[in-house]
């Protein structure tokens, strides 16, 4: 027996809705850090410790634009995928004609 695939489009393209805004949202706190690692090192914070705090913020907008740019890749590959599958629900509906 054949496999049954159902897909909920509405839904699928919600989810890749909801990984744009996360990418969205973890870009603007990558922005901010990048923002107090400015102040920082405007002298808010001198010395040893102030540097460590900026490399600290340094590692972490790095790794927060990192995740944001795989949230982006999610969602692209989601409507990649809602793409697909309606071609492939287009093509086995002309099968019946």
């Amino acid at each position: 027996m054949a496999d049954v695939i159902r897909a909920n489009y509405q839904a699928m393209e919600d989810m890749a809705k909801q990984c744009d805004a996360v990418a969205q949202r973890l870009a603007q706190s990558a922005s901010v850090s990048q923002k107090i690692s400015g102040q920082m090192e405007g002298g808010s914070l001198v010395g040893k410790h102030g540097e460590i705090y900026v490399q600290a913020l340094g590692m972490f907008y790095t790794k927060v634009m990192k995740l944001s740019e795989k949230y982006r890749e999610e969602a692209k590959d989601i409507r990649a995928a809602i793409t697909d599958m309606q071609r492939a629900d287009g093509t086995a509906g002309n099968l019946f004609k």
